[in-house]
């Protein structure tokens, strides 16, 4: 009835999340198509597929595209994301959001303007690769 994981493919499912740890800062962009959480610092703007999770103690200097995020720490910076941003705890936006869908807690602290709708998908740029251009 239930069927276990072999090794192999439970590291294959912790190979496709990078987690910053609370003790470090990491500058400059990211692109991920596994997931990320963020319980430390990243100045530089984070490009994401999959789902964004900040941890209470993570922040961000730069801005956030992606699918679908859970914000429970600091971001400084525009919030673009094709799903649902979840606004939680005791956060803190300073910056522009647009996204599909969005639910904030009455404890978050929002400073900027929100736009909503379907019609996200056609806003979000990835960062350029340098290396890519050259």
């Amino acid at each position: 009835m239930f069927q276990q994981k072999s090794k192999s493919e439970s590291n294959q499912d912790l190979q496709s999340i990078s987690i910053i740890s609370a003790d470090s800062i990491i500058k400059g962009d990211m692109d991920s198509v596994g997931d990320i959480r963020i319980d430390g610092k990243v100045i530089g703007n984070i490009n994401c597929k999959a789902k964004i999770i900040i941890g209470q103690q993570g922040t961000i200097e730069g801005n956030l595209n992606g699918n679908q995020a859970d914000i429970l720490g600091t971001i400084n910076g525009d919030i673009k994301m094709t799903g649902q941003l979840n606004l939680l705890g005791n956060s803190i936006i300073n910056g522009n959001i647009h996204v599909g869908k969005l639910q904030m807690e009455s404890s978050v602290i929002f400073n900027g303007k929100c736009v909503m709708g379907q019609n996200i998908t056609a806003s979000i740029t990835p960062v350029s690769n340098e290396e890519d251009e050259q």
